[in-house]
């Protein structure tokens, strides 16, 4: 027979029914104690069994479990691991796979938490800031009160008589049961992690100790999204170049600035892992933090596009160029120019000899340092070299203590120029202001020269402060001295002894050529003279022309007529065919004549020299130089200064003075 604090279950209704209530009609004759069972729940025989094939089956435990233990009941013969499975095990086919879909056994039954044993649990302490949950076990007893008989005076049989009786606290020694307390830790709160090896080893060792029972489950990180590299083109070679005779060059790295061509796979993309949930103590669940993720689209520069395939996704080089990194946005480009962020300098780069046609630095050109290339843009200063191969020069900073040697194109400096030296003969330079450099180019324009070496075909400065100036045209709007340091201008003028020895030389040639032309025509004069060989060549050309169609008997007296004279008309051919030499000979010697006559009036009316303001002392000064050469051909650069200063090269002085203004007009214009 059942007591009544057995705990039955309740009859399972015709249709499921919700968790939170037990079937209708059950609840009013429930046994006081009875914990009523959701349908996903039975209890037999062979224990408490659940069902684990339920939707939402975890959270339904939940509920469940937290019912039994809130109504005074608790699960004996407990299963700690199947119930913990059932009740934060994984969802759905995951979880219902673990118990292979049937019915998982957690307990022989569920019965009474007596109030007397619940009394000797205690509560437990969070340590470690929540962390883990520590437990003070202690020996055990049991409290009984009972009822002790107190006896007053004898009877008459000198028995002593029982006045009353008198009731005493007496405590048995007992053991805690695991069950039990995994019951009571539930109404503490400590509902996941518990060690149930730790919490059986203390009960059955009955001393008196403090041990950490349950832990929290913190949450498993993922990891972040990122990019496995497809091709070694992202790297570059940084090691010292070999040089074509073999030896190693420090200064030089051997491909800083890697080329790809269209189609390489250059990244593909390595999805984000989420992380694994953790449990705290008290059952609730303890999210990983979410892994950070990017589009491969956010990596895609110019050149760049992303491709989506089976096997994931990558980011390709849409087109031939070279590979460009930009570490502030993380994109990458495929550019037609080499783009450089670092600068050059020993450490980074070493010297550079491009190859591609543009380039585009956004650092410094240290000291020391060379670029080599062409098509050259630079955004911060240079204090090393830039040698262009051709093509055009800007430097948008200052050029300081550096150089520029270029062979052709435009050069550019939106900065300063200072201590530098600029060798481009074939070129134009442009800056704002130049001080203490040294120039050698084809033409200059310049806002403001002060201390500067010039020597050029054509000048145009707008202020000129104790420069030293040679130049063919010459345009200055304000020119003065400084430190006791004149601004001194030497207009170059040309030399014609050299051309017109060489042009009276040619004429002397094509005087001779006439006269052996004219010779060789006499000759073939006289040759032709004979009346049968004047007819021979009449009817020759007429032949030749096809105006003349000989019969066969005129043929064989042809062929009569020429055999006989071959002598003489082979050396009217000769004769003809010296003519013919000699008269392209005069020609090519006549338009050397005509081309010396055009140079030689070019170069002496193409000169200017005006200085608009003398503000100083200004001297300007004539050097004689051939016209058909650059000015100051074979100067060195590094002997500027003392070259544009030597009086020797001097052939006159036009103007010295410190105020007014001068200009030169070359002596065919005087006249107009």
């Amino acid at each position: 027979m059942a007591s009544q604090n057995d705990i039955h279950p309740i009859a399972a209704a015709s249709t499921p029914t919700d968790i939170s209530k037990p079937a209708a009609g059950a609840v009013s004759n429930l046994v006081a104690g009875e914990v009523p069972l959701p349908d996903f729940v039975t209890r037999d025989a062979g224990g408490v069994r659940v069902v684990p094939d339920v939707p939402g089956r975890a959270a339904q435990m939940q509920r469940f479990v937290d019912r039994v233990f809130s109504s005074g009941a608790y699960f004996a013969g407990l299963d700690y691991g199947a119930l913990s499975l059932l009740l934060y095990g994984p969802e759905g086919p995951a979880g219902r796979a673990a118990a292979g879909g049937k019915s998982v056994r957690v307990a022989d039954s569920i019965e009474t938490f007596d109030p007397e044993r619940r009394g000797l649990y205690n509560s437990p302490k969070a340590v470690g800031g929540g962390a883990a949950v520590e437990y003070l076990f202690a020996p055990a007893w049991l409290e009984t009160i009972v009822e002790v008989p107190i006896f007053g005076d004898l009877d008459e049989s000198g028995q002593p008589l029982l006045s009353g009786y008198e009731k005493q606290v007496r405590q048995t020694p007992t053991r805690l049961k695991l069950d039990e307390f995994v019951a009571a830790m539930w109404q503490e709160g400590v509902r996941s992690g518990l060690d149930i090896a730790a919490v059986r080893a203390a009960i059955d060792s009955a001393q008196g100790e403090r041990i950490e029972i349950a832990r929290r489950s913190d949450p498993q990180p993922g990891t972040d999204a990122t990019v496995r590299e497809q091709t070694q083109a992202l790297h570059r070679d940084d090691t010292p170049a070999i040089l074509p005779n073999g030896k190693i060059d420090l200064g030089q790295f051997k491909n800083h600035f890697p080329q790809v061509s269209a189609g390489t796979s250059l990244l593909q993309k390595v999805p984000r892992r989420l992380g694994e949930p953790g449990r705290d103590i008290d059952g609730s669940v303890l999210e990983a933090e979410l892994p950070r993720d990017f589009a491969l689209e956010d990596l895609a520069g110019p050149g760049t596009r992303v491709e989506r395939n089976a096997k994931g996704e990558f980011l390709l080089a849409a087109r031939d160029g070279f590979l460009n990194i930009d570490k502030s946005s993380h994109q990458i480009s495929i550019t037609e120019k080499i783009i450089n962020r670092e600068g050059v300098n020993q450490r980074t780069t070493g010297n550079l000899f491009l190859v591609g046609d543009q380039y585009e630095e956004h650092g410094e050109v240290q000291e020391h340092r060379s670029v080599e290339g062409r098509n050259m843009k630079f955004h911060a200063d240079v204090f090393g070299g830039v040698v262009s191969l051709g093509g055009d020069v800007q430097l948008c900073a200052n050029l300081a203590g550096g150089s520029i040697k270029s062979q052709g194109g435009n050069i550019r400096v939106d900065g300063r120029i200072s201590r530098a030296t600029i060798d481009a003969r074939d070129c134009e330079v442009q800056a704002g202001y130049a001080e203490g450099s040294s120039f050698v180019v084809g033409k200059l324009t310049l806002a403001r020269a002060v201390a500067c070496e010039i020597v050029a075909e054509e000048v145009d400065i707008d202020e000129a402060i104790a420069c030293s100036i040679a130049a063919r045209r010459i345009t200055i709007r304000r020119a003065g001295s400084r430190r006791d340091v004149e601004c001194l201008i030497s207009l170059c003028l040309p030399d014609f002894a050299a051309l017109d020895k060489l042009r009276a030389e040619q004429a002397k040639a094509a005087d001779e050529l006439k006269a052996k032309i004219k010779d060789c025509q006499a000759a073939l004069e006289t040759l032709q003279a004979p009346p049968e060989l004047r007819n021979y060549l009449a009817f020759e050309e007429r032949i030749r022309a096809g105006s003349l169609v000989l019969n066969g008997a005129q043929e064989a007296q042809w062929r009569q007529a020429t055999q006989r004279l071959a002598i003489p008309l082979k050396q009217i051919r000769l004769l003809r065919a010296q003519i013919d030499k000699l008269g392209s000979e005069l020609a090519e010697s006549e338009t050397k004549l005509a081309d010396m006559e055009a140079l030689r009036e070019q170069a002496g009316t193409a000169m200017v020299c005006e200085v608009a303001q003398v503000a100083g002392a200004v001297a300007v000064q004539t050097i004689a130089l051939p016209p058909d050469q650059p000015v100051l051909a074979d100067i060195d650069i590094k002997r500027l200064r003392h070259v544009l200063r030597d009086t020797r090269m001097v052939r006159a002085r036009l103007f010295q003075g410190e105020s007014g203004r001068y200009a030169w007009v070359p002596p065919a214009k005087q006249g107009e």
